[in-house]
């Protein structure tokens, strides 16, 4: 963090690194295609499900510009147009080049950014084409690490004339944009039948949890993956699989300490599903591959030593001082809370049976009062299940299911800055009738909050000798009366007198139990 010089003109001066914020932009895409239906597959009776995410692989930040490249990944679900009503799926890849204007922004900066799907929509255009129409929300990040010189120390001049503060400051040791894979095998239970063909597999991560060890930080969790699947007797028939698989991620980080902590972003990028064989040689084995990216800002919180005064006997000091700003962690603190909701279908055949409930929870506001955060959003829920109906054996409904929760943060106040990373870690559901259900999910608020403060740095400082008459117009002797904002060191500095004398000529013991009104008799110092 500090870097001790060398001394000049009886000064010793230090070197700290600060992270500054560059600034944060925003920008919405709309991104509009087509859906094709592959040759392969037959015409479109009904879309059942459709599943959207933005993935943003890379970014490059240059002079006042940042560019971020990705792609826009959309899977659907459909009842084919064919007496049987089999189900079928289909998928598009669509790439995403694009930039955000930021100013001050340089190529060696740090940047961060996020995409978050703020509405999709879709059209069927016929039985082979599918119009999409989705508004993305990209937010971006840049922080850059300054160096700043202060003078911290003077030789030679009394430690009691030298007036220190302590200031705690949370800097970045390393960033990282990193990814890794966990592999698997799921085995089909015995009561289902064998695997004809994968319509679909999504993953999410659930119970994050981090640690930080000498060059390194290991992520542990579990992805939660629900797999649909045709079953080899029947092609209508349609079966669920839910799997719960660990995984232990480690990323090298060579600064990392086990007393520092991250903020780690993880997202799936990529899911890749291959049918096996089980040892009797029967398609019951699903090879499942998902790729994890991880984005992690791993921090460190040093306590300096700042001089923030200074005065010398028989001399005048001329201190030149700078603002400095400079990033606290006020709080951070991991919080949990369930949402539950009884859904009534409306407009839709009755349910027999559900297959799964899927959620994504959406963050719409953040508010900060004294030592509480505020937060509200909805979770976007689709529910997947087997309809009372000839026309659609299977039907998803979606609802919309607000949550609100206060979570504590101490010390938090208005205008500092807070982040709050939402996240579903259990979904179950209890099928209540053929229009109702009860729908619960477990969310995880990870919030941290930090304020922005500002102290003024001593960057150099000027001796001059007092003049004689300067010297000789000062009082011999002074009787001064204690005001509210003085202390002992306030009053000596003015009136150019040592700390020890004035506190041996007035029987003080204690220098911080002077009290306002208090008399004071001061003794000139000439040396």
């Amino acid at each position: 963090m500090s870097e001790q010089l060398s001394a000049a003109n009886e000064l010793v001066r230090e070197k700290i690194f600060l992270d500054q914020n560059v600034g944060k932009e925003s920008t919405q895409l709309l991104l509009e295609g087509d859906i094709i239906v592959p040759d392969v597959k037959p015409d479109m009776a009904l879309m059942l499900q459709t599943d959207a995410k933005m993935i943003i692989d890379r970014t490059e930040a240059s002079t006042d510009r940042v560019n971020f490249v990705g792609r826009l990944h959309i899977s659907v679900l459909y009842i084919a147009k064919t007496a049987e009503k089999p189900v079928h799926t289909m998928s598009l890849s669509a790439p995403v080049d694009d930039f955000i204007n930021m100013d001050g922004v340089t190529k060696d900066m740090w940047i961060m950014a996020k995409a978050e799907i703020a509405n999709i929509d879709y059209k069927m255009l016929n039985d082979r084409k599918v119009n999409y129409r989705a508004i993305v929300n990209v937010s971006i990040h840049a922080e850059r690490s300054d160096t700043h010189e202060m003078v911290t120390d003077i030789h030679d001049v009394p430690e009691n004339q030298l007036l220190k503060t302590g200031i705690t400051v949370n800097r970045a040791v390393d960033h990282k944009v990193d990814r890794f894979a966990v592999k698997d095998q799921l085995l089909i239970p015995s009561s289902k039948p064998n695997i004809r063909e994968v319509l679909s597999c999504n993953a999410h991560i659930a119970n994050k949890d981090v640690r930080i060890m000498n060059g390194r930080v290991n992520l542990t969790g579990e992805l939660l993956v629900t797999s649909l699947y045709k079953g080899d007797a029947d092609d209508s028939l349609i079966e669920f699989l839910e799997n719960e698989i660990p995984f232990n991620g480690s990323i090298d980080v060579h600064n990392a300490k086990d007393d520092m902590f991250a903020d780690v972003t993880l997202q799936v990028l990529d899911q890749y599903v291959q049918i096996r064989p089980d040892s009797d040689g029967e398609d019951r084995v699903l090879d499942v591959e998902i790729s994890v990216g991880v984005q992690m800002k791993v921090y460190c919180t040093e306590n300096i030593q700042i001089l923030e005064d200074a005065y010398c006997i028989n001399k005048t000091l001329n201190i030149t001082k700078n603002p400095l700003k400079y990033p606290r962690l006020v709080c951070r603190n991991r919080n949990q809370a369930p949402v539950k909701e009884v859904v009534q279908l409306s407009g839709c055949p009755d349910m027999l049976q559900i297959f799964n409930v899927r959620g994504t929870p959406h963050l719409d506001e953040v508010k900060v009062i004294d030592d509480k955060c505020v937060v509200e959003g909805v979770i976007d829920t689709d529910i997947l299940y087997v309809a009372e109906s000839d026309a659609t054996p299977l039907y998803c409904y979606k609802t919309v299911i607000p949550y609100r929760q206060v979570i504590e943060a101490k010390s938090a106040n208005p205008g500092m800055h807070v982040n709050v990373d939402v996240s579903i870690d259990h979904v179950a559901f209890n099928m209540l009738s053929g229009w109702e259900t009860e729908v619960r999910f477990l969310l995880t608020f990870n919030t941290q909050v930090v304020d922005e403060k500002e102290i003024n740095v001593i960057n150099n400082i000027e001796f001059c000798e007092m003049e004689p008459e300067e010297l000789n117009g000062m009082a011999s002797m002074t009787v001064y009366v204690v005001q509210p904002a003085d202390t002992i060191w306030k009053i000596a500095k003015r009136y150019n007198s040592a700390i020890d004398d004035l506190m041996a000529v007035n029987d003080i013991e204690n220098p911080s139990k002077i009290y306002q009104g208090q008399k004071l008799l001061i003794l000139k110092k000439v040396m």
